[in-house]
């Protein structure tokens, strides 16, 4: 079967954009009174500690990926420069296509020692580890908090089992070794074992949770919530996120703050709540570009490979075929 052309792809996103935006929108303008109504406040504290701890979440993401980066054959490779190669190339993102991050991606890993198939195939690692730990730890808090007539147990073990299962190598590699034929992109083989699998799983988990943690410290910065809605906000940040990544628009824009808006709905009045969909994407914005800014300064000089160590001398592998646009959001 021919693939569609190109136009028809960024028609088709663009569409879904306007889609996304004008729900948005509509859902605002609709509830304009009640979000004029809304005894908003500004906790500057609250809202500069929320972006701390984001652009710490987003670290701590870079670490979980050198971590996966040690299951494949390459020159051994800095967090610094991780840092570097993520959040320079993370800021691109946004660009409809995400040609500039790949390209921006590919240029520093090369200079770090990186193949474009070990980057490619270590980033689909790292995304469907976030992925899957995204959906584990929303299954444990929505179903709870926002679905109380869905049994929030089961499904919470149902997700862990899955996820579980998910990382045993076998079939990790397996759903690699579909990626040359529906992709068109050359992967290698994941050498980490099921338990080193589980470990990198709640690593993800970790992030996940401390990702929640920023983003409630965010909404609190702005409403009057409670605490007591800290579970759930983590499960609406993971969840909307996973929405916004299985389209195909750069960043997930719209549609992540389209589902954020939807499931924030329970917690906060309509309007308010696609307000803070919006707010939230700029808060995001925001804590990237800080990374961006911080990974240039901090790590400028830094060894790309780490000489003290043996495998330094390992080649790198044959460089692969396509771009990593499809995993690099």
């Amino acid at each position: 079967m021919s693939r569609l052309p190109r136009w028809w792809k960024q028609a088709a996103a663009a569409a879904l954009t306007l889609a996304a935006a004008w729900f948005l929108f509509a859902t605002i303008r609709r509830n304009w009174a009640q979000v004029r109504g809304y005894p908003w406040h500004t906790d500057s504290l609250l809202l500069a500690a929320s972006v701390v701890a984001l652009v710490a979440v987003l670290a701590w993401g870079v670490v979980v990926w050198s971590l996966v980066l040690r299951r494949f054959e390459h020159a051994p490779v800095r967090v610094g420069t991780l840092q570097r190669i993520w959040f320079l190339s993370n800021l691109a993102r946004y660009i409809p296509g995400s040609v500039f991050q790949f390209v921006t991606a590919a240029q520093l890993s090369r200079s770090a020692g990186l193949s474009p198939v070990v980057l490619l195939t270590s980033l689909l690692v790292h995304t469907a580890l976030s992925l899957l730990s995204a959906v584990v730890i929303s299954a444990w808090t929505l179903t709870g908090g926002l679905f109380p007539a869905l049994p929030a147990l089961w499904i919470g073990v149902a997700a862990t089992v899955t996820a579980v299962l998910m990382v045993h190598p076998n079939l990790l590699n397996g759903i690699l070794s579909l990626i040359p034929r529906l992709l068109k992109k050359q992967v290698i083989r994941w050498n980490g074992s099921w338990g080193y699998g589980i470990a990198l799983l709640a690593a993800a988990l970790l992030s996940w949770a401390m990702y929640g943690a920023a983003y409630a410290l965010f909404v609190r910065a702005l409403t009057p919530i409670g605490t007591d809605a800290v579970p759930v906000l983590t499960g609406v940040n993971a969840l909307s996120f996973v929405a916004g990544f299985l389209t195909p628009l750069p960043g997930g824009i719209g549609v992540r703050e389209t589902a954020m808006t939807a499931l924030l709905h329970p917690v906060l009045p309509a309007g308010v709540a696609g307000v803070v969909s919006v707010a939230a994407r700029l808060w995001n914005v925001a804590g990237e570009l800080i990374g961006g800014v911080l990974a240039m300064l901090l790590w400028r000089g830094t060894a790309a490979v780490d000489p003290t160590s043996d495998a330094a001398a390992v080649p790198a592998e044959p460089a692969a075929t396509g771009d990593a646009r499809d995993v690099m959001r």
